[in-house]
């Protein structure tokens, strides 16, 4: 390993310790400003110093050894003293806490630590109090008075420079023969190439799966064959065994008996070797796939911690004093999915601080502690994750609310609950003033984006005086999840189960009309009926109803909504990939994309946010219908993508079904040419290195066919050198795009200029 790999390698590993180390240093400092003499918080404070700085030496960051050794300097001296830090000392702690989590950011951007103005300026004044402490070292150390303009929401204290005092000669400490940490650190792209791994391989099991079943087919064919050549054959052999004329004859019939019986013999047992192997691949793959998934499972603490420190900065700024309870650490979810409920749960604290709580004085007036509580708490339901926040301040102002909508010219729905949801609509807020913490009109309606593009739903409940509480439900893991497959306007889609109420088949007169909607009456309430294809949208289009319909009744933050599909497949477990490259459209839509078999990839749909889309007061859900009319669509081309990679293909189809192709995928040459030989291919994009038949020899067949010469091909490969460029052109190729340097949008561009697509 070179040097410069090294050292990225160590930096890699000195940011992942500097974040554990920072919300451990929140903690102990929130602990601290409530009890400024409490012993061993003080120590817990100067050890993240002084291993940050040892860790931050070691990975060559001196800005923030330079922080890290003052602030330790400032920690061992009211440590030495024994007496309790002054108010304006645990505001620079915190100060500095702000400028190294600045400093991690801006390392993990690429730019320089020492740049940073909170950095700089926190830098100044610790240099500034050192120089102080040197040529005043008989006298007390002189208090910090931090005024208030020195308070910024944004970057923390603003304080003044000194020199650090020269650091001490480095220890050296031997770890006890035999200790080790018995912890792997494990990259994110590493686990997350394991996780795709553990698809492909589920995919291959359910292919591998069916095999045992055609093995035996074959078997009874050859009994079934066996036992018709017997009848066939037995007055023929009677005969011949009589005369004794030929006796070659005769050995022959005799060895076709015992070729037969031997086939039958091995194809059985062959048929069952296959049970026993699919049994075994089966049990180990469903095993690797769960480990993958705990691989992936952390406590919700690493989210959780960051929330008390937070609110204290929110609280500090509005004037208000609030405590912050966080309960079910210890539950946990994919990393995934903590990661994205991050950014939610801190806008939710900020907002229950800043709309929720009254002032002190307020709550003084209606009886209630001059300190506002709020609550997060996390828990499991099934395969679902649950996390609650709480706040006992006033409740939600149902009517303010509701004159908000109307003064911004919205619906104004008629019951209080759906007036609520209001809220997590983009752009609205109660307040007519913006200020640094709200007023935009983003904050839940960034929470409800991001917990939906996790196949999350999030609601909100409150008593007037009393609190509001908002619930976020997520899947436990979205790597893997147990999901029906259905198909719906030629695609095959797969549905979580978690959403699932129930599954029915319903005679086409049982539908019913309500205001204009296509209803299903299910218990006490009506539930508003659509197809699949419909809330998808184009490039999907609607088959003939049947005669019955193929019902899923989806149920999401007490919403029920009932999808029309055309064929209901199966349930099965499947492992989730990402779509990378399918747009914010496809986003909203689906989580994520599951390869079925060697061939199949069903996308995922975001059953919650379709379900909570039906309800919004943004109009979505009133131009839901269940049409019986045909619909006039555009044209849609049809796309053949060839590749051996299942990644490769997967990414291509991707790409080009979000932009509204129907894609067909072949895994080499040979399965190329079949397809296209069947018809109805408008253009192929193929690699060229692949078994059986490459790329250029597929585009020689399509070249010399009569039928299909005119037939676009795209070359996608990694082949780069001019002369095989040449080749490819020379085959036939109507454009040749290079894998390294691939993009969607070059890809997307060449597919529709040769398409004439102007779309």
């Amino acid at each position: 390993m070179d040097r410069s790999e090294l050292a990225a390698r160590l930096l890699a590993t000195f940011l992942d310790e500097l974040d554990e180390q920072l919300r451990a240093l929140d903690a102990d400092l929130l602990a601290l400003e409530r009890d400024p003499g409490d012993a061993e918080h003080l120590k817990s404070v100067f050890r993240v110093a002084h291993t940050l700085k040892g860790a931050s030496r070691a990975a060559g960051v001196r800005p923030i050894e330079e922080v890290c050794h003052a602030l330790e300097a400032m920690c061992a001296e009211a440590r030495d003293a024994g007496t309790p830090l002054a108010g304006s000392q645990v505001a620079l702690l915190f100060a500095g806490s702000d400028a190294l989590a600045d400093a991690g950011r801006r390392l993990r951007a690429g730019d320089d630590p020492g740049a940073s103005p909170v950095v700089v300026e926190l830098l100044q004044q610790l240099r500034r109090r050192a120089t102080e402490d040197h040529g005043e070292r008989r006298r007390p150390a002189p208090i910090i008075s931090i005024p208030p303009s020195a308070v910024s929401s944004e970057s923390g204290v603003r304080v003044a420079e000194t020199t650090p005092p020269s650091d001490p000669a480095p220890v050296v400490v031997m770890a006890p023969v035999g200790a080790r940490d018995d912890q792997l650190r494990v990259g994110a792209r590493q686990l997350d190439s394991l996780v795709a791994a553990a698809g492909e391989l589920l995919g291959m099991t359910g292919t591998i799966s069916d095999r045992p079943a055609a093995a035996e087919s074959v078997a009874e064919s050859i009994r079934a064959w066996r036992t018709d050549w017997r009848r066939a054959s037995g007055e023929f052999r009677r005969n011949v065994e009589r005369s004794a004329s030929s006796p070659v004859l005769a050995a022959a019939l005799t060895s076709v008996d015992d070729h037969l019986a031997k086939l039958d013999r091995q194809v059985a047992e062959l048929a069952r070797a296959l049970g026993d192997d699919a049994r075994l691949l089966a049990g180990t793959t469903s095993r690797l796939v769960e480990n993958v998934r705990r691989l992936r499972m952390r406590p919700f603490a690493d989210i959780a911690e960051l929330l008390p420190r937070a609110a204290r900065d929110v609280a500090a700024s509005l004037g208000k004093e609030v405590q912050v309870t966080v309960e079910g650490v210890d539950v946990e979810a994919d990393r995934t999915v903590l990661d994205a409920l991050r950014e939610p749960l801190l806008h939710l604290v900020r907002n229950a601080i800043d709309h929720g709580l009254e002032a002190p004085a307020e709550r003084a007036r209606v009886g209630k502690p001059s300190e506002g509580r709020i609550v997060v708490r996390a828990e499991l339901g099934g395969n679902r994750l649950r996390v609650v926040v709480s706040d006992d301040g006033a409740g939600l102002n149902i009517a303010s609310i509701r004159g908000a909508l109307a003064d911004r010219g919205r619906p104004v729905p008629t019951e209080d609950r759906d007036v609520a949801r209001s809220l997590f609509e983009s752009g609205f807020s109660t307040r007519r003033v913006a200020t640094a913490i709200s007023g935009r009109g983003v904050g839940l309606d960034i929470v409800r984006t991001a917990v939906e593009r996790l196949g999350g739903t999030v609601d909100v409940d409150w008593t007037a005086g009393v609190g509001t509480t908002f619930t976020i439900e997520a899947p436990v893991s979205v790597a893997t999840l147990r999901a029906l497959t259905v198909i719906a306007g030629g695609q095959v889609f797969a549905i979580p189960t978690t959403f699932l109420e129930r599954l029915i088949r319903v005679p086409r007169e049982e539908v019913r009309s309500v205001e204009g909607r296509n209803v299903l009456p299910l218990g006490n309430a009506p539930v508003l009926l659509t197809s699949l294809v419909r809330l998808l949208g184009p490039p999907l289009t609607e088959t003939p109803l049947a005669t019955h319909l193929n019902v899923i009744v989806l149920a999401a933050g007490g919403r029920r909504l009932a999808v029309v599909v055309d064929e209901l497949v199966d349930e099965r477990e499947i492992v989730v990939r990402p779509l990378e490259y399918a747009g914010e459209e496809a986003a909203v839509h689906f989580s994520g994309a599951a390869l079925l078999d060697g061939t199949r990839v069903a996308l995922v749909v975001n059953a919650g946010a379709l379900v909570s889309a039906t309800g919004r007061s943004d109009g979505r859900g009133s131009s839901m219908g269940l049409g019986t009319e045909a619909r006039a669509e555009p044209r849609q081309w049809h796309i053949l993508v060839v590749d051996d990679s299942i990644t490769t293909r997967t990414l291509e189809q991707s790409v080009l079904s979000a932009a509204g192709y129907r894609v067909t995928t072949a895994v080499d040459g040979a399965d190329a040419w079949r397809l296209v030989q069947d018809g109805g291919i408008d253009l192929v994009v193929s690699d060229v290195e692949m078994p059986r038949l490459d790329g250029l020899g597929l585009t020689e067949e399509i070249r010399r066919s009569a039928t299909h010469a005119t037939l676009p091909v795209i070359l996608v490969t990694s082949l780069d050198k001019p002369e095989q460029r040449a080749r490819g052109l020379e085959a036939g190729a109507d454009a040749y795009i290079m894998k390294s340097s691939f993009d969607q949008d070059t890809l997307l561009g060449i597919v529709r200029q040769l398409l004439g697509d102007a779309t």
